[in-house]
């Protein structure tokens, strides 16, 4: 008996990838995950995710660190970027307020 599984990852026009049927990204299950989170604590943070889906990321995350490291480096970029580009659209208080300044 061969059985495959297809793994649930879409990608979407930018080039994210999330769990179909759910607005949950790559990204952010992986976070969780290297922080400690068990799959059935993430499955309550997110109730959209079931867990055999979660489980199945999971798996595939382990199974190609190179390719979810890479991705999760490329997602890093993008946002250091995005941050940049609105940096400077944020008023004195807050950017100093989100940058950890203004307690």
């Amino acid at each position: 008996m061969i059985l495959t599984e297809r793994v649930p990852l879409a990608e979407n026009e930018a080039g994210e990838l999330y769990v179909e049927g759910s607005r949950v990204f790559l990204e952010d299950l992986v976070d969780l995950y290297r922080q400690g989170y068990s799959p059935e604590e993430i499955a309550l943070a997110y109730p959209s995710l079931t867990l055999a889906d979660l489980y199945a990321v999971l798996a595939y995350v382990l199974r190609h660190p190179a390719e979810v490291e890479a991705y999760m480096e490329r997602q890093k970029a993008r946002a250091k970027e995005a941050e940049g580009k609105t940096g400077s659209h944020r008023s004195v208080p807050l950017r100093e307020r989100l940058e950890g300044r203004g307690r």
